[in-house]
């Protein structure tokens, strides 16, 4: 996703292919486990388990790298790492890729995988196809938006203390509307890359009047982080259920382009908002909105 006034396409920013797949599971040697406190809630977590999750979540806690040479013990002398990261946004990823990773069997695998292999002979599906690459995997469609608000004073009078309670207030406000495209609406025009990018995602797993998965303010900033998760859509059959859908399977080609690639756009927006505590009318605010999107892949070693 370019940067707001460019003209790259939000596809070509992104090169093809993909890392290594990394398994989700609890077979993994004791040695590389890791405990993570965030803000209070400690988290003990497999290396093989935190090397599923994107890229983004790797860097806010790792920023250095993940186990530097090999060494756990390298964070510190307790064992434990602090990270400065919201540990219910942590918890909401880990939940749904276990969920999704539980659906993965190995019988499922090696079914999918003849299936898939039948049909390739007959029809000369493409081995970079999506359902190829997904037919003993399953793919997680990551989007994370980070907002940024800033209020303009609804008086000049206006004191520092009332000044916090009025940005508090409008946080609160800003923080129910949890539509996720809500903010990406900004025109019904048809080629847009805005429009262009909602039905990518809605044919490749979100629904239009999806809401954020978790969305939750930042401490003492006026920042407001969301994130939700998709598992990538494999049933491309057509409607008349005879075929494939040339569209969803177009779409799914294009996320598959993001694994582990994240691609970023940025736009800023005004609104007036109202009900906001400590202010008669509608309250003037300026918002930058940064949106991330990438794709993980789980599956079977």
């Amino acid at each position: 996703m370019a940067a707001a006034g460019g003209s790259a396409s939000i596809i070509t920013q992104v090169q093809q292919g993909g890392p290594q797949l990394a398994t989700l599971g609890d077979n993994v040697n004791n040695d590389e486990n890791l405990t993570l406190d965030l803000r209070g809630t400690q988290f003990v977590l497999s290396r093989d388990e935190l090397l599923t999750l994107p890229e983004f979540v790797l860097l806010s806690l790792f920023p250095n790298g993940l186990f530097p040479d090999g060494q756990v013990n390298q964070f510190q002398e307790d064992g434990v790492y602090s990270v400065d990261f919201d540990p219910v946004c942590l918890q909401y990823m880990l939940d749904f890729f276990r969920q999704v990773s539980a659906t993965i069997t190995a019988t499922a695998a090696a079914a999918a995988a003849s299936s898939e292999d039948d049909e390739d002979l007959e029809n000369g599906t493409s081995p970079s196809s999506p359902s190829n690459v997904l037919q003993d995997r399953a793919g997680i469609i990551v989007l994370r938006e980070d907002l940024d608000f800033y209020v303009i004073p609804p008086r000049r009078d206006i004191s520092h203390p009332e000044m916090m309670v009025v940005k508090r207030s409008a946080g609160n406000v800003l923080l129910k509307q949890d539509g996720i495209f809500s903010g990406l609406r900004r025109t019904d025009d048809a080629g847009t890359t805005e429009q262009h990018l909602i039905e990518m995602l809605t044919a490749g797993g979100f629904n239009p009047d999806d809401t954020w998965g978790h969305r939750a303010g930042e401490p003492n900033k006026a920042v407001i982080c969301s994130l939700a998760l998709a598992r990538l859509r494999t049933d491309m059959r057509n409607a008349s259920g005879e075929g494939k859908d040339s569209n969803a399977v177009g779409m799914a080609q294009k996320l598959l382009l993001f694994w582990r690639k994240p691609a970023r756009r940025c736009w800023w927006e005004g609104m007036e908002l109202e009900g906001v505590e400590g202010v008669e009318g509608k309250l003037k605010v300026w918002i930058r909105r940064v949106w991330t999107l990438e794709m993980s892949v789980i599956g079977l070693r």
